[in-house]
């Protein structure tokens, strides 16, 4: 059975959420400019502001990580066996989570050392966080693409859910476009799948069984 606690677990993905959401807006909105003078003075302004997005998007990654237990023992129940998806689908998740960390870092560390850098350390910083945007953007597919075949062949997820799981790990590869699926369909996506594993006919110990038409 299924504990009161680990079903709330699965509300972790739901939570981060609105943790991701305020920390970008306070980053992207205190952060700001292409060239090295006017991102000195966004830190030397708004280091606050900078330091507690920071710490809110860190927040929302603990949480996903957290989200991330429950999906990976929702999705051995439906496997069974290895659980070689479901164990892919957990670590691409994991190495995802490690390089969302450091994408507000870079900021974060221009805000704390703003009374010793000049205008090239202040841009170098603040464009570094576009590598770890996309080195977490290339290994979410990982997570997406279990995650389809999952739904597909197992039933972890309904098949649509699959589908567009797999459509987001697609886009996630596209370099032009992928930003968008980082942005905003991997929180969408989180947060349906954070309600349906709540959802008691969602449960793991309901899964695992052959689909009947």
């Amino acid at each position: 059975m299924t504990s009161k606690w680990e079903r709330l677990a699965t509300l972790s993905g739901a939570l981060a959420v609105p943790f991701w959401l305020a920390g970008v807006i306070l980053i992207s909105t205190k952060a700001k400019g292409s060239e090295g003078p006017k991102i000195l003075a966004s830190y030397t302004q708004h280091s606050d502001g900078i330091l507690l997005g920071g710490l809110l998007w860190s927040l929302g990654v603990l949480l996903f990580m957290w989200f991330l237990g429950s999906l990976r023992s929702h999705y051995l129940a439906a496997e069974g066996g290895n659980g070689r998806l479901a164990n892919l689908a957990w670590g691409g998740g994991l190495v995802a989570c490690a390089i969302a960390f450091l994408i507000p870092a870079s900021d974060e560390v221009g805000a704390l050392n703003k009374d010793h850098l000049d205008a090239s350390g202040a841009a170098v910083l603040h464009h570094l966080s576009d590598a770890f945007f996309i080195g977490a953007e290339y290994a979410l597919p990982v997570l997406f693409f279990a995650s389809a075949l999952l739904a597909l062949r197992h039933a972890a997820l309904p098949k649509w859910l699959g589908w567009v799981s797999l459509v987001i790990g697609v886009v996630l590869l596209i370099g032009p476009i992928g930003w968008a699926a980082f942005i905003f369909a991997t929180p969408i996506w989180t947060l349906i799948v954070s309600v349906l594993l709540y959802t008691p006919a969602e449960q793991p110990e309901r899964l695992g069984q052959p689909v009947t038409a």
